[in-house]
């Protein structure tokens, strides 16, 4: 009996390592699944100002947008000295002293997507000067390990096109205006929080908290949701940063006297309307007087691939094609007063 007593610690020892080591190589997989950044733009690299069409899967989705595309843009590349990254960009020109908006794509996606070309098309038309950039790991711009970071590191992109329409373009921070698409948005939002002198931003299908997004991916998967404690340690362990630490629900709450429009797909499948909702009753919490909150639920679902592919992510600029325009030329015409 004293053997068995003697020996059941170190069982248990030995078990606990086993099952550390399982959870951290499990959580290492969820981790680098969740945070893979595909390069294929979701079929869209062959998309330009000039000639772009929505596409999901590589597919088509039928929409018809020639009636937005635009010409006379420039590629150039924004230089983050400090990372050695070299952030791909697209920016057309409007008038001399129009106001600027900054263009952000989400996960897996780039410059080239609709998502963000038919938005900035749309601004271009009402007379705005726009840049459309490539997050670090996505389009053209630099890669290190093709995995993203929730915002964590993207932000420093959203504010490297933002200070060189500032400091490099000259233009005053009320006259520049921020559009983020889901990851993008987080990203955006961040870069919110981080920049007091961001006056305005538009937010498509944002998530409030990454762990959340980790949790409901597990489970879309079929996974248990407890295993994202597993993918938080495997990123601070292997990747070297906790893709949570900090949450888009921070921008939210330091709106203040800025001004925050929230657009989200009430069949939003990748990343539940639930987040919206949280985002815009954060930020009305943390609203003064001289600021604005919107938050705007849109409709629809795009299918492709004769309805055997079917999404509710993202798609509100197509399915409200029309009111996305008017309620974008109200939002950007009111907080950068594109009419002096």
């Amino acid at each position: 009996m004293r053997r068995v007593n003697r020996w059941f610690p170190l069982w248990m020892v030995a078990f606990l390592l086993i099952f550390a080591a399982a959870w951290v190589f499990t959580g290492k997989y969820i981790y680098e699944t969740a945070a893979y950044v595909d390069q294929g733009c979701w079929g869209n690299l062959s998309n330009r100002p000039e000639e772009f069409h929505p596409r999901y899967w590589g597919i088509e989705t039928g929409h018809d947008l020639s009636p937005w595309w635009f010409k006379d843009y420039r590629e150039m590349e924004l230089i983050q000295e400090k990372e050695d990254l070299r952030i791909s960009a697209w920016i057309r020109e409007g008038e001399t002293g129009a106001p600027w908006i900054l263009f952000v794509h989400g996960l897996g996606s780039c410059k080239n997507s609709h998502t963000v070309l038919l938005p900035a098309a749309m601004m271009v038309h009402e007379g705005y000067s726009v840049m459309l950039l490539d997050l670090r790991e996505h389009g053209a711009s630099s890669k290190i390990d093709l995995l993203h970071t929730a915002g964590q590191e993207e932000l420093q992109d959203v504010l490297s096109g933002w200070r060189w329409i500032h400091e490099v373009k000259g233009i005053a921070a009320e006259k520049i205006g921020v559009y983020g698409v889901s990851l993008g948005a987080g990203a955006v939002a961040l870069a919110f929080a981080e920049e007091p002198r961001m006056g305005a931003i538009w937010l498509d299908s944002p998530f409030a908290d990454m762990e959340k997004i980790v949790r409901s991916e597990l489970l879309r998967l079929g996974y248990p949701a407890f295993l994202s404690g597993g993918a938080k340690m495997a990123g601070q362990l292997f990747g070297g940063i906790d893709i949570m630490e900090r949450s888009p629900l921070e921008g939210a709450g330091a709106i203040g006297n800025r001004h925050l429009f929230i657009a989200h797909g009430k069949q939003d499948e990748r990343v539940p309307p639930v987040h919206g909702q949280m985002m815009c009753d954060t930020a009305k919490k943390s609203l003064k007087p001289q600021g604005s909150v919107e938050c705007w639920q849109t409709r629809g679902k795009i299918s492709v691939d004769e309805g055997r592919k079917i999404t509710g992510h993202a798609v509100g600029m197509l399915t409200e094609m029309e009111d996305w325009n008017l309620r974008m030329k109200e939002f950007f015409g009111r907080t950068l007063q594109l009419k002096p």
